[in-house]
């Protein structure tokens, strides 16, 4: 299926959220969090310094965003942790540390089933050759900061992290290219993707496939019962997320900094707080 470009010119897009028939998404280069919508195009909801990775809406209308502490070269890094974005655009800091864990670089989140915000935090470097340190998956409760170490892992990467329809927890490994779910307290493989196609974020449609953004794949790919059943090519580009608005599919791409959209005529797995 084809896709169409809706916008240009950002920096390092990642982290889409739908809002009320608006795309709310991070700029990890920018340091900011930023606004779509047909009327007015682009615009920054906040500065948030750094390197903002994901973001989620919380119940109280506010989003929260990774802040991964900044990746651009010659930048300061700021602490990294978790933020929340109030309504008139203050940046706060939520927390640095889980349970005695000080944060590394939290990646991507998601609110579960149970109220509280999941989130993955791959730790070091994105080169694998170059990663020997444990990836760790955090839940935490949005309003106090407070939570517990759900999972900690291999050398993996953990990377997209979202929640099935029957609350199953799952998330993408970007240095295994797998996406996994916790059964039971243990990781299940759902399914293995081919060389190049390391998964960055993804969503889960009502139709029970995941939509998995495949990096230099150039592509989204779309995963049923365990098998990749389509691609979702975005160009030459470098896909790092993709959320659900209304039935269309928007997808962040780093790469040429741009974001397409994909006319799929189904809903997302609706979220916890719209």
């Amino acid at each position: 299926m084809d896709g169409e470009v809706i916008a240009t010119g950002l920096a390092f897009p990642e982290g889409s959220v739908w809002d009320g028939g608006e795309l709310v998404f991070t700029e990890i280069t920018g340091g900011r969090l930023t606004r779509w919508s047909a009327a007015r195009g682009v615009e920054t909801v906040a500065t948030t310094g750094g390197g903002p990775n994901g973001a989620a809406k919380g119940p109280d209308g506010t989003f929260y965003v990774t802040q991964n502490g900044g990746m651009a070269p010659g930048e300061a890094r700021i602490t990294a942790g978790i933020q929340r974005v109030g309504r008139d655009g203050t940046v706060t800091l939520v927390t640095s540390e889980v349970d005695g864990r000080t944060l590394d670089g939290p990646n991507d989140l998601a609110f579960g089933p149970d109220g509280r915000l999941y989130f993955t935090d791959p730790r070091g470097d994105a080169n694998p050759a170059r990663n020997e340190l444990p990836g760790r998956i955090y839940a935490i409760d949005a309003a106090s900061g407070e939570g517990e170490l759900v999972i900690e892992l291999g050398p993996v990467f953990p990377n997209g992290i979202a929640f099935l329809a029957d609350g199953t927890l799952v998330w993408t490994e970007s240095f295994t290219r797998r996406v996994v779910a916790l059964v039971d307290g243990k990781p299940e493989v759902l399914v293995s993707q081919p060389e190049r196609h390391a998964p960055d974020g993804m969503c889960v449609g009502a139709d029970g496939r995941l939509y998995v953004a495949s990096t230099f794949s150039h592509a989204v790919t779309v995963v049923e019962d365990g098998q990749i059943v389509d691609k979702l090519v975005c160009g030459d580009g470098m896909p790092t997320n993709c959320c659900f608005g209304g039935t269309d599919l928007y997808v962040t791409e780093s790469r040429r900094g741009t974001i397409w959209r994909f006319a799929l005529g189904v809903t997302g797995l609706p979220l916890p707080h719209g």
